[in-house]
């Protein structure tokens, strides 16, 4: 039997000290906010977060006993809910309601256990880990990307004596080491969070939107209106529920997140427009991740605040160009687009 552990925290520290197993988490976040105090692994990357997919992962390689633990006093987004129906237990230390399930689990049998602290985008495969770590039989098993440690564990619960053992064990340089030859993007910039979505969208990675294709290279998600004089051009990808009006263009691995709005003539350019934002008339956005009010250009590493509503804002204000007729839309099952152009396909 095979139980999962989530954490959404801190990291762990790799030098483990006397003192308090509460202390010995650190407070520093990998991948701490990015633009409107919410982290990486949260934040929707081709309609899925990181988080979300790590669950839906666990589960389709038949882990059913999951538990996710999140620290409270990270600035998580509040109506963050990647579990769907896993519920989340908020603490104010995770590593050590962590530690507790792990040993309520030893309790009851379980064999194995996956303790994973989200703060990477990993792929590899379960089933080969776990047969790494039962034919090389130590305690706990760590996953490497090369030379550098990740934030997997396998552990055998019967070879950990107690709570203070188990933290121990989880950084201890004795731990046998299993090698991941999958993707591995760390997510420590916004940067990253960037290209994760160009290298979901080039198949380079298994990250893939959850919608299928509606052209080639082009993912439109349900209820999404892209105006019919509007330009999508692949690889791009547009979440649920998004609008893109007349004379937009979205080109080059672009994504646009759910209950987004990119208004009359906009240019969108090897960027990424995070969920609930909207992008004013006229602009042109390029090597840059977009947020609510905020743009960081990616090129020059450079994060402004606008404070004009109708350049960039919190999708959902009032528009103040109430006068302005919207753009007539033609659907197709929610989705909306041009007929088939030699730039779309």
């Amino acid at each position: 039997m095979v139980a999962a552990i989530v954490i959404l925290g801190p990291a762990i520290q790799q030098n483990i000290g006397d003192g308090d197993p509460v202390a010995r988490a650190s407070t520093t976040v990998a991948a701490m906010p990015l633009l409107q105090q919410t982290r990486l692994v949260c934040v929707e990357v081709l309609g899925r977060s990181v988080v979300r997919r790590v669950a839906e992962e666990l589960r389709q390689n038949g882990v059913e006993m999951i538990s996710v633990v999140a620290d409270a006093s990270l600035p998580v987004h509040a109506g963050l809910d990647p579990f769907c129906d896993l519920p989340v237990c908020w603490t104010e230390n995770a590593w050590s309601e962590a530690i507790q399930k792990l040993m309520t689990y030893k309790e009851n049998g379980v064999e194995a256990i996956l303790l994973v602290r989200v703060g990477a985008y990993i792929e590899f495969d379960i089933a080969d880990a776990l047969q790494f770590h039962r034919e090389h039989g130590s305690a706990v098993t760590r996953a490497f990307a090369e030379h550098n440690p990740l934030e997997f564990w396998i552990i055998d619960p019967a070879g950990v004596a107690d709570s203070d053992g188990m933290l121990n064990a989880l950084t201890a340089a004795y731990s046998g080491r299993y090698r991941v030859r999958g993707y591995v993007n760390r997510l420590e910039h916004p940067g990253d969070l960037r290209r994760l979505a160009v290298d979901g969208l080039s198949n380079r990675c298994r990250l893939t939107p959850v919608c299928s294709e509606t052209r080639a290279g082009i993912w439109i998600e349900e209820g999404a209106q892209v105006h019919r004089d509007a330009r999508i051009v692949a690889p791009a990808y547009i979440g649920r529920n998004a609008i893109i009006a007349e004379q937009c263009l979205i080109t080059r691995c672009s994504n646009v997140e759910s209950n987004c709005q990119i208004d009359y003539g906009t240019v969108v350019e090897d960027s990424s427009i995070l969920s609930n934002t909207y992008v004013g008339i006229g602009l042109d956005l390029s090597h840059s991740i977009a947020d609510g009010s905020k743009l960081l250009n990616l090129q020059r590493g450079v994060t402004l605040e606008i404070a004009d509503p109708c350049v960039l804002r919190q999708n959902g204000m009032p528009n103040r160009d109430r006068h302005r007729q919207r753009p007539g839309i033609l659907g197709l099952g929610g989705a909306q687009l041009t007929p088939a152009r030699e730039d779309m396909r």
